[in-house]
């Protein structure tokens, strides 16, 4: 008798432990790296549970939870009571549902600000560095619901919006290939949730479920950017490596009226861009493109290197030793450039006239001897007074800054986003406009 009575308690006990029950599944699932604040909370709103990942003990909750991380170990805290798990937590939604979400209080923004977000799908809190890792996992669909929107205005063309999602499906598809997970940022796409959600980029989403575009049967690493300054690049030609269906193309469809990203211009301060050479009794005195794709594109610039101790000056190349990549020379300069379609110019360019009576444009005078009624004198960094007929001004002998003007926003690769949209309104479809910006791919549905 005693046996059964164990046994009867035992059980007894068991009942009273909440048991785990399956999670809900998503056809294609995606994993996405939330950014939250360090201590944040979790309202939630449906079907789900909440599990200790170590002991897998389902916790009861209410709202709202609050997660924070002590000594290594993620804690979750509810109505004053603290869970610590060195694991951490899954809040897993128990059956899918439209109607369930789960809303984060406060997510990192661009610029330092944080605001609540409220997303679909599961969500797992693992401990980080300091503060604890918030990862987002749900359907691809679903997914796509909170990119479109982010990444192109929901107020487009319905033709442009479904090739924004085919090229965002594709993407992440090939990205999660290669990585566990994505990013919410532009490291991977910009994913804002179903706090983003628009009516229209989910009907282009939904209108295209499960299309790809596909590159030897491969859904495609399908790059985009805003707008192309009137030429799609080849890869090869901004990062490293060379991709079949990213080939420059002539894009005459980008450059419209509304298109706000031609003429371009970003000043850099001239000792900024001599630091960026590293520079220390030298400054630079002149900067000038050197090498341009037939698109357009910056591939080499040098500069000009002067030392006032010395009088002497000599050329930097700056590729390879100081930038990586084409790519990179937008944001070298302690400046961001919108693309690298851009020239140029120092704010010391000056027209003098040499000993032979000929005339010459010079793009800084450091440097350079003058004759005087004295003889030849080295000019050397500053101010030189030059005398018209009426005053005497001075100018610049090396430049203080520098401007570069340009077209485009972006890598300038794959699909420009302001032409797929004049492409639509031009009466092309979603999968005309994509064949169009990747070479020999198919848009197919991928089961």
């Amino acid at each position: 008798m005693k046996i059964v009575r164990w046994i009867c308690f035992v059980f007894s006990i068991l009942l009273l432990i909440p048991q785990t029950v399956a999670a809900a599944s998503y056809p294609t699932p995606v994993k996405v790296k939330l950014l939250p604040t360090a201590t944040f909370l979790a309202t939630v709103n449906g079907n789900y549970q909440l599990i200790d990942i170590k002991t897998k003990q389902v916790i009861p909750f209410t709202n709202p939870i609050a997660f924070s991380q002590t000594n290594g170990a993620v804690v979750a805290t509810i109505n004053g009571v603290s869970y610590t798990s060195t694991s951490g937590f899954l809040l897993d939604e128990v059956t899918r549902s439209e109607q369930h979400d789960v809303t984060i209080g406060s997510i990192q923004q661009a610029g330092g600000t944080s605001v609540p977000v409220t997303y679909r799908g599961s969500f797992e809190i693992t401990p980080g560095a300091t503060t604890p890792n918030l990862f987002n996992t749900l359907d691809m669909e679903d997914y796509l619901k909170g990119v479109v929107p982010g990444e192109m205005p929901a107020s487009w063309h319905k033709e442009a919006l479904k090739a924004q999602a085919v090229a965002a499906r594709s993407y992440a598809y090939a990205q999660l290939k290669k990585s566990s997970f994505l990013q919410m940022t532009v490291a991977s796409q910009v994913y804002g949730g179903k706090s983003k959600e628009q009516a229209t980029s989910t009907a282009a989403v939904n209108e295209t479920a499960g299309v790809y575009a596909t590159y030897q049967n491969e859904p495609i690493s399908a790059y985009f950017h805003s707008s192309s300054g009137g030429n799609t690049e080849n890869s090869e030609n901004v990062w490293s490596s060379a991709v079949p269906y990213i080939r420059s193309v002539a894009d005459p469809y980008d450059r419209h009226a509304s298109n706000p990203h031609y003429g371009w211009n970003t000043k850099a301060a001239a000792n900024i861009v001599s630091s960026k050479f590293k520079l220390t009794n030298e400054q630079v005195v002149s900067l000038r493109v050197t090498q341009k794709t037939n698109a357009g594109s910056v591939q080499q610039m040098e500069a000009t290197v002067y030392n006032a101790a010395t009088g002497q000056k000599r050329v930097v190349q700056a590729r390879p030793s100081f930038v990586s990549s084409p790519d990179a020379f937008r944001s070298f300069f302690g400046v961001s450039l919108k693309s690298i379609a851009f020239d140029v110019k120092g704010n010391a360019n000056v027209k003098v006239k040499r000993a032979d009576n000929s005339e010459q444009t010079l793009d800084h005078l450091a440097g350079y001897a003058i004759q005087t009624n004295s003889g030849q004198t080295l000019i050397t960094v500053g101010n030189a007074s030059i005398r018209t007929l009426n005053e005497t001004i001075y100018y610049p002998t090396a430049p203080t800054e520098f401007t570069f003007t340009g077209n485009g926003w972006g890598h300038r690769l794959g699909m420009s986003q302001w032409g797929a949209r004049a492409m639509a309104e031009k009466g092309f479809t979603y999968d005309q406009i994509l064949k169009y910006y990747y070479k020999g791919i198919e848009v197919k549905k991928i089961k």
